[in-house]
């Protein structure tokens, strides 16, 4: 034993009315989709110890003992009285681990030791005290050439990493493979390209109503990872999931697109940490107006019988900006000078000769950064033809919903 020895004359006292040990001290050990007419179309996010049990403790003075086997000798009449409650252990610091690309992980958190240290259950210990509780991070095994990056923290919404090992080159206009991780594809069975969605948790997409009020669940999938429509061997595959159920905001209007706003839930949850191609969007803290955002989807690249869906997704930023000048640019088209638009129902941005989503792009996740994290601010609606100059394009008011976005999350 340790040179604490027995607290002999404390414990005899109070152990005579119960069985004797023997005069020994106890010891506690421790693809691919295809285009065609969508369903849907538009035109352009304690200690204290309370108890005694019957039993009052009789207090007897120590002999003169160090502060460890005075200690010691307490929590042996605790014991006895049957309320010894240990000490908290300290917490682990929050970790979690995700495959990133190689090269790409900021500020990893310290490796597993290869000697042990830290992790082992040490037989006798004689500190005088409980031992902490050492942080571990789980080792989590890489497919498709990512490495783990095991950071503090708890998983990040909002954060994109750069293209994987082996991906394909962007062309102008177009996203980089795994740029937007939180894009959804919404196809039928048949891989009909439908419209766009943004992942906001690991079971829950949100997208435009419009694009899925009228369609039977069994009828769609979301795709999650997608880039290029027209290729099976990309570096990362994507990765196709039924939906459960489809909640449609309550207010939904079809004919003037207002409370546009729809969740769908996945019939099951995706990892968010085995591929850096897919993760969730934050949903927005605060106003973005006057900053550039980017939509980005497989939408047509013209408004029209010219225009033709995308096989690799692209991207285009477009300025956020007031309500006030959005209506007043929309009064100028054919809507006319008496057109108002809902503040609660929309925001608009762009207005810039060739920069705009379109037909097709319904759904599709406009996401603005504020320190490099990544929110749904709006998704695409409607507009007046595409990116005309001047007629800015028409989102859903991603912020004006998120109340009912949030009750929803938890049926």
């Amino acid at each position: 034993m340790s040179a604490l020895g027995c607290p002999k004359l404390a414990l005899l006292l109070l152990l005579l009315p119960l069985l004797n040990d023997g005069g020994q001290c106890s010891r506690h050990v421790s693809k691919r989709f295809t285009f065609g007419a969508a369903a849907n179309s538009e035109n352009s996010a304690n200690s204290g110890i309370s108890q005694n049990n019957g039993y009052t403790p009789v207090d007897i003075p120590l002999p003169a003992v160090d502060a460890n086997l005075a200690n010691h000798t307490i929590l042996a009449r605790q014991l006895i009285v049957g309320t010894l409650v240990p000490p908290l252990l300290v917490a682990p610091t929050a970790s979690y681990c995700q495959c990133v690309p190689p090269g790409s992980c900021a500020n990893p958190v310290p490796t597993l030791p290869t000697d042990g240290s830290g992790q082992l259950d040490i037989r006798i210990v004689n500190s005088g005290s409980y031992p902490t509780a050492t942080p571990t991070v789980t080792p989590l095994v890489c497919s498709y050439g990512l490495v783990a990056c095991c950071q503090a923290g708890s998983y990040q919404c909002g954060r994109r990493w750069p293209p994987p090992p082996g991906a394909a080159a962007a062309a102008v206009g177009q996203a980089t493979f795994g740029e937007f991780p939180w894009q959804v594809a919404l196809l039928t069975l048949a891989d009909v390209y439908l419209g766009g969605g943004a992942l906001i948790t690991a079971q829950h997409v949100l997208t435009a109503a419009h694009k899925v009020y009228n369609l039977p669940i069994s009828s769609f999938k979301a795709r999650l990872g997608e880039w290029d429509a027209a290729s099976v061997t990309e570096p990362v595959p994507a990765q196709d999931v039924t939906i459960a159920s489809v909640f449609i905001h309550p207010a939904f209007n079809p004919n003037n697109l207002q409370n546009n706003v729809a969740i769908l839930k996945l019939s099951t949850a995706i990892s968010l940490t085995s591929k850096s191609t897919v993760g969730t969007i934050c949903l927005p803290t605060t106003t973005f107006v006057g900053q550039r955002c980017y939509v980005a989807g497989w939408g047509k690249n013209d408004f029209g019988p010219t225009g033709a869906y995308q096989a690799i997704a692209r991207k285009v930023d477009v300025p956020l900006i007031t309500n006030a000048n959005c209506q007043t640019a929309l009064r100028a088209t054919r809507l006319g000078s008496s057109f108002v638009l809902s503040d609660t129902s929309f925001i608009c941005a762009g207005g810039e000769a060739g920069k705009d989503a379109c037909t097709g792009d319904g759904g599709s996740p406009l996401v603005c950064s504020n320190n490099n994290v990544w929110y749904v601010v709006g998704l695409v609606a409607w507009g007046i033809g595409c990116a005309q100059a001047g007629v800015p394009g028409v989102y859903v008011n991603v912020a004006s919903f998120l109340p009912w976005i949030q009750t929803t999350l938890t049926l």
